[in-house]
């Protein structure tokens, strides 16, 4: 975790490896932390000397409209980004193994950590890239085919689950999450009911 330079109470919630930058240029590694979008890249810096760096960008410095901070998958021509748009920046990313999930599933890590909600965060994929890629293609198809508003159908958002926030019983160090969920602390690995 020294690579990241992470701050006391900061931890890791999701990584990625195969990752660009809009420009092209892959990254070594994007992180996400409770407090940071961490960037990280080795460079060549002569013949056989390579140096790491590192840049974060805090989630408190992610603008917000209505209350949402702006982390959001778009879709430029045939291609799906993850854009989050910063105070002085905004930092566009591609994910080549599945770009469509990928980029969602990450804007909305991005959004609940940036919200304080860290346990909504679905931390790893949930289909694998050929069969998620199937599905999108799918949903697209049908999508259009109903775009004309006969087939859709209007979905009501369930209510949001009760967030509690308490101390391991363990080491005392802070937790929070959904009323009832099991959590592990992050510090000492107890499990523990909140």
């Amino acid at each position: 975790m020294d690579e990241y330079n992470l701050e006391p109470g900061e931890f890791v919630i999701m990584q990625e490896a195969s990752v660009k930058l809009d420009d092209g240029e892959s990254l070594d590694e994007l992180v996400l932390t409770n407090q940071n979008l961490v960037l990280v890249n080795t460079m060549s810096r002569g013949l056989f000397k390579r140096e790491k760096f590192v840049k974060r960008c805090p989630l408190t410095r992610i603008r917000q409209t209505g209350g949402l901070p702006q982390a959001m998958a778009t879709k430029y021509r045939d291609s799906y980004y993850l854009q989050v748009v910063f105070d002085d920046e905004t930092v566009s990313l591609s994910f080549p193994s599945n770009p469509k999930r990928t980029a969602e599933r990450w804007a909305e890590g991005i959004r609940s950590a940036a919200l304080g909600d860290l346990a909504g965060i679905r931390t790893e994929e949930t289909l694998p890239p050929e069969i998620a890629g199937f599905v999108d293609g799918a949903r697209d198809v049908i999508g259009s085919i109903f775009a004309g508003g006969a087939g859709k159908k209007t979905e009501s958002r369930p209510s949001a689950p009760t967030r509690v926030n308490g101390k391991c019983v363990g080491c005392h160090a802070p937790l929070s999450g959904r009323k009832g969920e099991t959590v592990t602390c992050p510090y000492c690995d107890t499990k523990q009911t909140l």
